[in-house]
């Protein structure tokens, strides 16, 4: 007997995806499923095709507090209302499922000069702090400290290796704001396979990790791009803040970048800690290239994200390009601006 094609999907979630589809689209059975190739979430995400149509079916496999489909749909229903987001058709919070546009992305460079993409970037990012506000999760710098002491407890490196590291993130840690009232709707993983461009429109994707948080956080992350072109660094900055944008803003901008590399270094310390076994060997040398080369390296396939080595190449590149910022001049008066 031939396989229907919900039946090629987890046996835990097939009632759900059935259910799913004949609320949408009044069947049980997708004309066309497929697996594509998802983050570092246990979310899997689908491409599927019904009455000629392609969308998006994503399922979370393993609900935690930070991957509660509840916020998630939350905000991602926010954004789509708002045309920042594809159409969400369905969600289920106790199913963990959701239903949305499928978006046929195409190349983005070349398609806008540079200055032009910086500025419609800080457009996107305005445009989704603009948005009602979002569930609160947690304090961002709060979530650093604990994926800090998790690696501190997981053993994985010699202190030796990230302890000027963790001295100058210190440094942030004790001057930058905390707990601030002024916060909004924030995706918080603005990195480039969560932005989609149809040829026409950039869409934002994946909202797994929004929660209510500092808009310098989003701002950081996208503003990754420009952190070697003090130019186009600018034209993204006065896109966002107009007028506004001053010393401090530029600051607190720049500090909250080390801070996301930091982050993100750290998350992916616990994917390491997570998928090593007694026989995984872990190379200690902390001597990494600067991150636009590994990202280059990710992008020829040179590097492969989903295992353990390069993701530990990726997390000391991240982590290095954290060091690098904070051992530069911009990081003492940064540290000068927030005291």
């Amino acid at each position: 007997m031939e396989p229907t094609t919900v039946s090629l999907m987890p046996a835990s979630k097939q009632d759900a995806v059935r259910k799913a589809l004949l609320v949408t689209f009044q069947t049980t059975e997708a004309d066309d499923i497929i697996l594509l190739a998802g983050g570092l979430s246990s979310a899997l995400v689908y491409k599927i095709a019904v009455n000629g149509r392609s969308y998006v079916m994503r399922i979370v496999m393993q609900p935690t507090a930070f991957q509660d489909p509840a916020r998630q749909f939350e905000c991602m229903n926010l954004a789509a209302a708002a045309g920042i987001a594809p159409r969400v058709y369905y969600t289920d919070a106790a199913d963990a499922l959701s239903i949305t546009d499928f978006i046929e992305s195409k190349p983005i460079a070349g398609q806008f000069s540079d200055e032009e993409l910086a500025i419609r970037y800080a457009q996107i990012v305005k445009s989704i702090h603009g948005l009602p506000i979002f569930p609160a999760l947690t304090d961002y710098l709060d979530g650093v400290d604990m994926l800090i002491a998790n690696y501190k407890s997981f053993g994985l490196l010699p202190e030796s290796a990230t302890a000027e590291f963790l001295d100058r993130y210190a440094e942030i840690a004790r001057v930058y704001p905390r707990h601030q009232p002024d916060l909004v709707a924030s995706h918080n993983d603005l990195h480039p396979n969560n932005i989609l461009f149809d040829g026409d429109k950039i869409w934002v994707i994946d909202w797994e990790a929004a929660f209510r948080n500092d808009r310098y956080v989003d701002l950081a992350i996208r503003g990754r791009l420009y952190s070697d072109n003090v130019a186009l660094e600018e034209t993204y900055l006065r896109a966002y803040f107009g007028d506004d944008l001053d010393d401090y803003k530029r600051a607190r901008y720049f500090l909250m970048q080390q801070v996301s590399h930091v982050f993100y270094g750290m998350v992916f310390m616990w994917l390491i800690a997570l998928a090593r076994t007694p026989e995984t060997v872990i190379d200690t040398c902390m001597d990494a290239p600067r991150l636009k080369e590994i990202h280059a390296r990710i992008g020829a396939g040179e590097v492969a994200i989903g295992s353990i080595d390069g993701q530990l190449q990726y997390a000391k590149a991240l982590l290095g390009e954290a060091l690098y910022g904070m051992k530069t001049s911009r990081f003492t008066e940064s540290i000068a601006l927030m005291g």
